[in-house]
């Protein structure tokens, strides 16, 4: 699927101003959302460089540097289809761009995957950008679809079900840790993944055929999805 994003854009700038200080006032430059020079320009073009491409890297994807700290991804299904996707138990994650205070990246969610609700230390505006999943807090199931969105809070539990054939590509938006970059990223998403093998072999549930038949979230998917038995099946691992 070759899906290109331009709403998303304007998630993160509401992110972004949502994070100003509680009960800071806005000027009117901040509300027109630009400013102009006193002559009526917008900035001048002194020395201006040229478009760049950024070549993709085993941790970055290709992006485009159109101007000192504007940066493009054209393509966002591309790119995360690209070599710096890393495969966790909780799906395959793909970074994007990182901005001065926030951070993009993507989330694959293969069909039979299964993450219980857990918190999360930092808030987030997440969109789904193509395929069905499930999202599931304070034990409440909800399907989100291509084109919705959602946002939870700091240290709010969360968690996701993919009963669907099709699986979901999702798209996050967070704020930006001290130090972030692409490098710390993909090895952090690595050390996770490594985490992850260790819980599951100590018995945590990733998947849908290691919950009892009679648990809410295989009756809910069942609810749902009138061939999620085969989905259960495909996910199994194969015999050796």
């Amino acid at each position: 699927m070759n899906t290109k994003i331009i709403a998303p854009a304007l998630f993160a700038f509401a992110l972004a101003a949502c994070s100003a200080p509680a009960g800071q006032a806005q000027s009117s430059d901040d509300d027109h959302g630009h400013s102009h020079a006193p002559d009526g320009s917008h900035t001048t073009h002194d020395d201006v460089k040229p478009a760049e491409v950024v070549e993709a890297t085993p941790t970055s994807p290709e992006y485009i540097q159109l101007a000192n700290n504007v940066e493009i991804i054209e393509n966002v299904q591309e790119a995360m289809d690209g070599d710096s996707a890393t495969f966790t138990h909780e799906g395959y994650f793909g970074p994007l761009l990182f901005g001065e205070d926030l951070r993009s990246y993507t989330l694959r969610l293969e069909p039979g995957m299964f993450l219980s609700e857990h918190p999360h230390p930092t808030e987030s505006i997440i969109y789904t950008m193509s395929g069905r999943w499930v999202l599931c807090s304070e034990g409440k199931r909800q399907v989100m679809e291509a084109g919705s969105i959602f946002h939870f809070g700091s240290n709010m539990p969360t968690g996701w079900e993919a009963p669907f054939a099709e699986g979901a590509d999702i798209l996050i938006f967070k704020k930006k840790r001290e130090g972030d970059n692409y490098d710390s990223f993909v090895k952090g998403i690595g050390e996770m993944a490594e985490t992850l093998d260790d819980q599951m072999e100590e018995g945590e549930p990733f998947y849908y055929y290691q919950l009892s038949s009679d648990h809410p979230a295989i009756e809910f998917a069942k609810s749902k999805n009138p061939n999620f038995d085969e989905v259960l099946e495909a996910s199994k691992p194969a015999e050796e």
